[in-house]
């Protein structure tokens, strides 16, 4: 009974060391589990903050364009079926396309009109580019306001052999001979070549109206006569120098000439190489190079 007092003051210790213990861990336990309990709710509250954008803003904001639905060659009628509507950002739309909100009847309006120029499946249809026929011919719907088509005899030595294609552009040289009196009694032959005509396009080589297929090389044509766009002074122009002697024509490159180019000529060889020539037959050319003009005389 003694010894009862003693030993309660340390059992009463031991039990309270143990249950600061348990606290201080649940402590750290409940600390852990509120932190990751407010970074649920933090991330729960982000998530429902993000709106998704609305998938049907986009097509609303769409203009719709005129389109070729497959590809449509230079000159040929358009029929159902050759055109679709198709969605353009407003920012790529163009002021010469045709918007369904400006012609929303296009699809079967223009069934009948003519392709002005070759258009790729996609491409957008461009006004000036097509144009209604009213009835007339495909030439008439072919040529621009204020031109004209003249038609031009010519064969193979005079037009490339043959290699000029439809929608080409040349120039058209005119080659005259004229009897010239000499100082002292009797005559010679002059004769002169001139560019009449710079830069034209041609519409047509005989029945043939379309370039060669993309991928395939050029064939030559005998067509017997080109169709030549030309303004009313040209035209008037061509039939003059038509009147006065020899036509011919010279292809153009593709690229677009800068003003006053220059390029490497055998043009001083091939003028000694001619007056040799006249020298040995006894008559006189005259020779044009670069706008200089000379003549080469010669006698037996």
């Amino acid at each position: 009974m003694v010894s009862s007092p003693l030993y309660w003051p340390e059992h009463h210790a031991a039990s309270g060391e143990g249950i600061t213990r348990m606290s201080a861990r649940q402590l750290i336990i409940l600390a852990v589990a509120f932190i990751a309990a407010a970074g649920a709710l933090f991330l729960i509250r982000g998530m429902s903050n993000v709106r998704p954008a609305p998938a049907v803003a986009a097509d609303v904001q769409m203009g719709r364009v005129l389109v070729a639905a497959r590809e449509i060659p230079q000159g040929a009628a358009l029929e159902s079926g050759d055109l679709q509507w198709r969605p353009f950002p407003p920012e790529t739309i163009n002021a010469n396309f045709v918007k369904e909100s400006d012609q929303p009847a296009a699809l079967t309006e223009m069934n009948g009109w003519v392709a002005r120029r070759a258009f790729l499946a996609g491409e957008p249809i461009v006004k000036a580019s097509v144009i209604s026929p009213d009835g007339r011919g495909f030439l008439a719907a072919q040529l621009l306001p204020g031109y004209r088509a003249v038609s031009l005899k010519i064969d193979r030595e005079t037009a490339v052999g043959g290699y000029i294609q439809p929608n080409d552009r040349v120039d058209v040289m005119l080659t005259t001979e004229t009897d010239v009196e000499r100082d002292g009694g009797g005559g010679d032959k002059e004769v002169r070549t001139d560019v009449v005509l710079e830069n034209v396009r041609i519409m047509a080589i005989g029945e043939h109206t379309q370039p060669p297929e993309a991928g395939r090389a050029p064939e030559p044509i005998d067509g017997g006569y080109a169709i030549i766009e030309l303004s009313a002074a040209d035209a008037r122009t061509l039939a003059y120098a038509d009147a006065l002697g020899n036509l011919s024509l010279t292809l153009r490159g593709v690229e677009v000439e800068p003003p006053g180019l220059r390029v490497a000529s055998a043009a001083k060889r091939g003028a000694g190489a001619l007056d040799q020539n006249v020298r040995e037959l006894g008559s006189s050319v005259r020779v044009h190079s670069y706008g200089n003009s000379s003549v080469a005389r010669g006698g037996r």
